[in-house]
């Protein structure tokens, strides 16, 4: 398609506006993660019958629930150009300190089940704020002070536990309620408690990073950092909320882990919580400089990975070779998106 120019009056004097329209290619290389996404959908439908299943479909979901709500914390923390390698240790690290109250120090009631949440996320996003204190304050290479946090957090995982899985008691009020969150699905419609919660995580940030001045600036500062300064923007500040909020949103990742597998484990912190949810969010299109990216898109680039993870299973793939062939992924995702901005541009 043509540029198309069109005329406006100017304090009495025409002037000549060029008002460029996209092309069929250049809105589908915009939207190439969503294009991919169907694609996916299409292809595992006819690979496999199972795929399209309501069985199939909502344990999807109830897998990704944790995925999603890691990948919204680590968009906002990618969106300022840093990144966090910690997101798995921390969700290891959120998980165990909820069990540790209900097993070990006898928080047995609905109310302790409440105690020992918060005592779980207080953790995350204290580690979250040391994240952020150290990247944003000292300006230390957040690459860095996050594969350290993430050793060091995993070693006090291994400690705290020695090594073992810390079982829920079925018995304790407390442990029944969150296994029961875990497991079950809302009465209606069938969606599980999980996805529930991870969609209203979705739907809380959408806002938050759409429409409100914090969202915007997170951006403005990915963009260009120097320019945000000067602008008088506070930009120690946003940087160091956008690892408590990564903390935060991989405690609570952490939490619906437990829930779901009714134990707590360190072993969490070595799956591949790191690379898939960085593959989601940067198939979703956000820049590994900061600056460009957003919610639903990446939601549709957790479930890229997710459609891919479930037909490797459908087809008995066996787990290793699906850790290369994410990895490969996450090298086209970004080759891919290199090409679009030379296009676009």
């Amino acid at each position: 398609m043509q540029a198309k120019n069109s005329k406006v009056n100017v304090d009495g004097h025409q002037a000549v506006i060029g008002v460029q329209k996209k092309s069929v290619a250049q809105i589908l290389m915009e939207r190439n993660a969503l294009v991919l996404l169907v694609l996916l959908c299409i292809v595992s439908t006819i690979i496999s019958p199972l795929f399209l299943t309501s069985g199939n479909i909502f344990n999807l979901l109830r897998q990704q629930s944790t995925y999603m709500v890691i990948a919204i914390g680590l968009l906002t923390v990618m969106l300022t150009g840093g990144i966090d390698l910690s997101v798995s240790s921390i969700a290891a690290i959120g998980g165990i300190m909820c069990a540790i109250p209900m097993v070990e120090w006898g928080y047995d009631t609905p109310l302790g089940l409440f105690a020992s949440i918060l005592i779980g996320l207080g953790c995350c996003v204290l580690i979250g704020a040391i994240n952020g204190f150290l990247v944003s304050y000292l300006n230390m290479p957040a690459f860095i002070v996050t594969l350290a946090t993430s050793f060091s957090v995993q070693g006090v995982a291994f400690i705290l536990t020695n090594g073992a899985p810390i079982l829920m008691d079925f018995s304790m009020p407390s442990s029944s309620l969150l296994i029961k969150f875990g497991e079950l699905s809302d009465p209606i419609f069938g969606i599980p408690y999980p996805v529930i919660l991870a969609g209203l995580v979705v739907i809380l940030f959408f806002f938050i990073m759409g429409y409100t001045s914090f969202g915007r600036l997170v951006t403005a500062i990915g963009s260009n950092e120097t320019a945000a300064y000067l602008a008088g923007i506070n930009v120690k500040r946003y940087k160091f909320w956008v690892y408590v909020i990564s903390g935060l949103l991989s405690g609570i990742a952490g939490i619906i882990i437990l829930a779901r597998a009714g134990s707590a484990t360190p072993l969490t912190s070595t799956s591949d919580y790191n690379l898939s949810a960085i593959a989601g969010v940067v198939i979703g299109g956000c820049s590994l400089t900061g600056g460009e990216g957003n919610v639903p898109y990446t939601v549709v680039g957790v479930f890229v990975i997710a459609v891919i993870g479930n037909i490797m299973n459908l087809m008995s793939l066996a787990a290793y070779p699906q850790m290369i062939v994410k990895g490969l992924i996450i090298i086209m995702a970004v080759l891919l998106r290199s090409a679009t901005s030379k296009t676009l541009n």
